[in-house]
């Protein structure tokens, strides 16, 4: 609660590395609790700089502490395009858009509908959403379903966690931070 400023968030954000890449595949001899972990073969795209991780935060009152959840038209589209251009290049079959509308409309809700308007310029990939506690259960449950899942910055980063749990920890979870400059591995 404390402290100076991630490192991590803020070369993120100099050098707008804009995706964290996840792919989520077993490696053979890795203890897993997922039956058949082999089979999960699933790509997070976490969109990197924006959402609450753009660490906008104050005190209102000395009682009270508020964080800005930032989303905008053209962090939102970006990371959607990246999810579908990786589909399309990789033959991949479907994008979920991962999303608190239901809660959050305004922030959540631009995001899902900047994910909405990019699927349109993909029409031979499925596109979906779903609720993040429920992805979560899903997830667990029936991870077949998924092959990309598009996230805001929160999300991705939880989403991302949780999946390297099913593959066997975040010690083995390949990843990578681009933008459209460079790129962190």
């Amino acid at each position: 609660g404390g402290g100076i400023r991630s490192l991590n968030v803020a070369l993120r954000q100099l050098l707008d590395l804009y995706v964290c890449l996840r792919p989520v595949r077993w490696f053979s001899g890795v203890p897993s609790p997922v039956k058949h972990p082999e089979l999960v073969d699933m790509v997070i795209f976490r969109e990197n700089t924006e959402d609450l991780y753009a660490q906008i935060e104050y005190m209102c009152t000395e009682t009270v502490a508020q964080s800005v959840k930032m989303i905008s038209v053209a962090g939102s589209k970006r990371i959607a395009r990246a999810a579908f251009e990786y589909a399309k290049k990789h033959g991949r079959k479907k994008v979920t858009a991962v999303h608190k509308a239901n809660i959050m409309k305004i922030a959540d809700g631009l995001f899902l509908r900047c994910c909405q308007e990019v699927a349109q310029e993909y029409p031979d990939i499925e596109f979906g959403d779903n609720i993040v506690d429920n992805q979560c259960m899903q997830l667990v449950m029936r991870w077949k379903n998924y092959d990309i899942l598009v996230l805001p910055n929160l999300y991705g980063d939880i989403i991302s966690d949780l999946s390297a749990g099913m593959m066997g920890g975040l010690g083995v979870a390949p990843g990578a931070n681009y933008g459209t400059k460079c790129a962190l591995f």
